[in-house]
C-alpha cells in the first residue's frame, strides 16, 4: 500500500518547488531568449538543459554532499566565482554575436540579422551551465526538503521525488519555450529579436558580475 505520511508530505513539497521555479530568474530568462531569438527547440533544449543542471543539484542535497558546501564556504565561493565567471563568458558570447551581425550588416548595408540561433546542443549546454552558475541553489534545495532527507525515507520515496522534482522543472519550462517560441509570436517580435541578443548579453554580465560581487561581500574577511 502506498505511504501516506509519503504522500501528505508529497503534496507542500512541491508546491514549494512549483513557486520557486516559476520565480523570474535566469533559468527563465534563458529560455525565453533561446524560443524567441533561436526558435521552440532551442527553447525546449535548454529547459532539458537546466533540468538536467537541477537533477545533479537534488543529487548533491539529497546525497549530503551540499552539507560538506555549508562546512566549508570556500568550496561554494569558489563554486559561485566559476559560476558568475561562466555567465560572464556567455554574455560576452551573445554580444560577440550580436555585434558580429552588426559588422556584417553594415558591410553590405542590410538590417541585421536577428536570427541569433545556436542550435539545440548549444542551448541545451547554455542551459546546463545557467543552472549549474549558482551553487546556492543546492542549499535553497537542502533547506526546503530537509525534513525530508533527515526523516531517511526508503530510496524509492528519494528516487520517486528525485524524478518527480526534474519532470516538473522540464515540463515548467518545455511550456514557457512552447509558448514564446510560436511561430506567430515569434514573427510579431522578429524585428526585435536582435535586440533582444544585445540585451541578453548584458543581463547574463550583470548576473556573473553580481554572482562574483556577493560571493566577495558575503565571505570578505572581517576587518
Amino acid at each position: 500500500m502506498p505511504d501516506a505520511g509519503f504522500a501528505s508530505a508529497l503534496l507542500p513539497l512541491m508546491l514549494t518547488w512549483v513557486i520557486g521555479m516559476m520565480s523570474p530568474g535566469p533559468d527563465l530568462f534563458l529560455v525565453i531568449h533561446r524560443s524567441l531569438a533561436g526558435s521552440r527547440r532551442e527553447g525546449i533544449a535548454a529547459a532539458a538543459g537546466i533540468a538536467s543542471g537541477v537533477a545533479l543539484w537534488l543529487v548533491v542535497a539529497f546525497t549530503g554532499l551540499a552539507a560538506v558546501m555549508t562546512a566549508f564556504p570556500p568550496i561554494t565561493v569558489i563554486l559561485q566565482v566559476a559560476g558568475g565567471l561562466v555567465l560572464i563568458w556567455m554574455g560576452i558570447g551573445t554580444l560577440r554575436a550580436w555585434l558580429a551581425r552588426r559588422g556584417r550588416a553594415a558591410e553590405e548595408g542590410e538590417t541585421p540579422d536577428a536570427a541569433g540561433r545556436l542550435g539545440v546542443g548549444a542551448s541545451f549546454r547554455r542551459g546546463l551551465l545557467t543552472n549549474l552558475a549558482n551553487p546556492k541553489f543546492v542549499i535553497y534545495i537542502s533547506a526546503v526538503f530537509a525534513p525530508f532527507i533527515a526523516a531517511q525515507r526508503p530510496l524509492w520515496q528519494t528516487i520517486f521525488l528525485l524524478v518527480l522534482l526534474v519532470v516538473t522543472t522540464v515540463s515548467w519550462f518545455s511550456v514557457i519555450a512552447a509558448l514564446v517560441g510560436h511561430p506567430k509570436l515569434r514573427s510579431a517580435v522578429s524585428r526585435w529579436t536582435n535586440t533582444l541578443d544585445a540585451v541578453a548579453g548584458v543581463v547574463f554580465i550583470l548576473l556573473g558580475l553580481g554572482f562574483v560581487v556577493l560571493a566577495a561581500v558575503e565571505h570578505w574577511p572581517a576587518a
